[in-house]
């Protein structure tokens, strides 16, 4: 897509963000627990919080995309984790997704970051994410395997296991991944 540019995100753009995400994601007999929507904000008060990769994509003064990228650990190894990604209804399918992962992962890379973990589908395998599971990377203590759970490295180490932490936010007050 011509004009598209990627840019860190600013405070000013958050409620335009929440729009983005809210339209991407909310669907009749969505879960009122976890909106997506609202946990942009909740991870920008995070301290797993990085506004370097706290992206969009514009064409002109538009905002049409999001990625967020933000601290995660596998046992006490640092790395991230990625989502939400949204792009605005109209601009989905063209690219502009690919373009905010591809943008993320050459900035995580740029901060050193050993890896990147996610939950989603087989889209995601295109970028090289890969079945946690396959490297003993589990989300909780019971070792069951989460088919949704990737990871891709950024590096040619491949030696994290263990037990996978989003940053606080992804829990509830229970300490239970929402």
């Amino acid at each position: 897509m011509e004009n598209l540019s990627i840019r860190q995100a600013r405070d000013n753009d958050i409620e335009e963000i929440k729009g983005i995400v809210k339209a991407a994601f909310d669907r009749p007999g969505k879960n009122e627990y976890f909106n997506e929507w609202e946990f942009v904000d909740k991870v920008r008060n995070d301290s797993g919080f990085i506004p370097e990769l706290c992206l969009i994509a514009t064409v002109g003064k538009e905002i049409i995309g999001y990625i967020l990228l933000s601290k995660a650990f596998i046992g006490k190894n640092g790395g991230l984790s990625l989502g939400p990604l949204a792009v605005k209804p109209s601009y989905q399918r063209k690219g502009i997704g690919k373009r905010l992962i591809n943008y993320g992962m050459k900035k995580a890379k740029e901060k050193r970051f050993e890896w990147i973990v996610l939950t989603g589908g087989d889209y995601y395998t295109q970028f090289g994410f890969e079945s946690a599971s396959k490297y003993g990377v589990v989300l909780s203590d019971n070792h069951l395997e989460n088919p949704y759970l990737k990871i891709k490295f950024l590096n040619s180490n491949r030696e994290v296991f263990g037990k996978m932490r989003f940053c606080d936010s992804f829990y509830d007050g229970n300490g239970e991944l929402l």
